[in-house]
């Protein structure tokens, strides 16, 4: 009788961890963690800089724009030296039109160095993509897949998940 209560025992506490409710991540919660949080990961031509990994400091998504019918991201990282201080800023079609899952079709696209004077860091080429990956009335979260840009500087690869407010227009 004893070895059937422990065998018992033994058997519920193995079948526990299948009974509890889980669940994937949302893409806030993918938001939020550190360790999926959008970064760019920095490859500087040369030995000049050391590679590096940096997050957007400020970023935002503005329905409206000065491009008819688009709307605007744009976002700054938290760099200090020129080559990891960069500006990207996205057009692309109305987010009221794109539904969670959909990729951003960009109508122009500029990644540029805000500290420096050097003409060709600045590119609008690039490959990869952005997917909107929840949208609410107030803020989107979009999920960077390798949206990779090449200039002067080096390599720069953003991959991750990154919370945005979403703004009606953007005032000057």
């Amino acid at each position: 009788m004893k070895r059937l209560l422990v065998l018992t025992a033994v058997l519920a506490a193995a079948l526990l961890p299948m009974s509890c409710d889980k669940h994937d991540p949302t893409p806030e919660e993918l938001s939020m963690n550190e360790l999926t949080v959008a970064k760019t990961a920095i490859h500087t031509k040369g030995d000049v800089y050391e590679d590096t990994v940096t997050i957007f400091q400020d970023a935002a998504v503005y329905r409206n724009s000065d491009m008819a019918g688009n709307s605007w991201f744009i976002a700054f990282s938290g760099g200090r030296m020129a080559y990891d201080s960069f500006m990207l800023s996205l057009y692309f079609d109305s987010i009221d039109k794109l539904k969670v899952g959909d990729a951003l079709s960009f109508n122009s696209v500029r990644f540029s160095f805000i500290l420096s004077s050097n003409i060709n860091a600045t590119t609008h080429d690039y490959t990869g993509r952005i997917t909107l990956a929840e949208k609410r009335s107030d803020y989107v979260i979009l999920h960077f897949e390798a949206l990779r840009f090449t200039c002067s500087f080096g390599e720069y690869v953003t991959d991750g998940y990154l919370r945005c407010p979403l703004y009606e227009e953007y005032a000057r």
